[in-house]
């Protein structure tokens, strides 16, 4: 009589998540991860994070290298479930809940528009000029750093702006701290910057939110997947001062990330016409989950709302985005790549093409 046979285990393949910031968005994110995490293919090796994000990619990483992805997802919920524990703008206005037609912003929070105002008056170095961050407490309690620092199972890559010289810094593995998790979510007109290094920081969102280039660089990954939180697109014109700021700081913080972004196309689009060497270009798979055109319509300030019922909503949109994404894009994994950001970016690629060829010797520059 033949034993069975178990069947094979699935091939594992390793992926890289990039994490945008958004504040209490970063729940959706939180979603996203959760759903991912429960795929036994998928081991995520590579994180790169920035503001919300960075404290995603760090409490992940710190989950994923005590006890792989079980323990990141209880690791996950922990924090989550802090921040919504934490006394915040919507303790004083609870937004209407429901399936439908739910209100989770706070524009007509008393407090939110209280706190609003205050921040465009005085600075926080007038209103918080101890830098008191509530988040410090949590992250100090869940997150073990110096043993981040210590492992090899995955690498982080964190993104803050240095207010001095306007360049962006990205803190590898080795210099992942709590400091560099408060600078890259360090709102300027919410906290003092943060020194580290006797460099000033503000929020990574202003130059990468998030870096990306790293990976292109450095070769460390094959599969990207990008997870979206910051709205590209508003169809309408925003005509009252708050929301006319809102879509300014939501321009600024998706500028960098889309050049970045058009960068890393053109590189493969020149790769792909042979103008560069294949072999000098890693490979990478790029992939998209988000839910842009619902985060959009929750408008800015829910940002700022911690309460549970809006921390479980966003979680709950977040695994089924994934869940969906997984259904129709699964295979691709370790094949090809689910994200054209040929197609996906407004870039004229001929230009770059007949400049690639112009400058190889022996060929002339393309006709009028």
């Amino acid at each position: 009589m033949d034993q069975e046979r178990s069947a094979p285990a699935p091939r594992l393949r390793n992926v890289g998540v990039a994490l945008q910031g958004g504040g209490s968005h970063g729940a959706f994110t939180w979603g996203v991860l959760d759903r991912l995490l429960q795929e036994p293919a998928f081991a995520v090796d590579s994180i790169t994070g920035t503001s919300a994000g960075a404290m995603n990619a760090v409490v992940l990483a710190d989950g994923l290298a005590r006890g792989g992805a079980a323990e990141a997802r209880k690791t996950l919920r922990l924090f989550w479930e802090s921040v919504a524990s934490i006394p915040g703008l919507a303790t004083f206005f609870a937004p209407a809940a429901g399936r439908f037609g739910e209100v989770w912003h706070l524009d007509n929070s008393p407090a939110y528009i209280f706190f609003d105002m205050m921040s465009r008056i005085w600075s926080p170095y007038d209103l918080n000029p101890l830098g008191y961050h509530p988040l410090r407490g949590l992250l100090t309690e869940q997150v073990d750093f110096e043993r981040l620092r210590a492992q090899d199972r995955v690498r982080i890559m964190l993104c803050a702006t240095n207010v001095r010289t306007g360049r962006r810094r990205v803190f590898d593995t080795r210099d992942v701290s709590l400091d560099a998790v408060l600078a890259s979510a360090c709102l300027p007109f919410v906290f003092p910057a943060v020194e580290i290094d006797g460099e000033p920081y503000w929020d990574g969102g202003y130059t990468g939110n998030p870096a990306i280039a790293p990976f292109l660089r450095e070769g460390c990954v094959s599969d990207l997947i990008i997870i979206g939180i910051n709205p590209l697109v508003r169809e309408e014109t925003p005509r009252h001062a708050r929301d006319i700021i809102n879509r300014v700081n939501e321009i600024s913080f998706n500028s960098t990330f889309w050049l970045e972004l058009t960068a890393i196309a053109v590189i493969i689009d020149m790769v792909d016409e042979g103008l560069i060497d294949a072999a000098r270009v890693p490979a990478i798979r790029f992939h998209g989950i988000d839910a842009g055109h619902i985060l959009a319509a929750l408008g800015a300030s829910s940002k700022m709302n911690n309460s549970r019922a809006f921390i479980d909503y966003l979680f709950g949109l977040g695994s089924a985005a994934a869940d969906t994404w997984l259904a129709e894009n699964r295979p691709a994994i370790g094949q090809r790549s689910t994200l054209d950001l040929k197609r996906l970016l407004p870039v004229d690629f001929a230009l770059f093409r007949h400049a690639a060829r112009a400058s190889k010797p022996g060929d002339s520059p393309p006709r009028e």
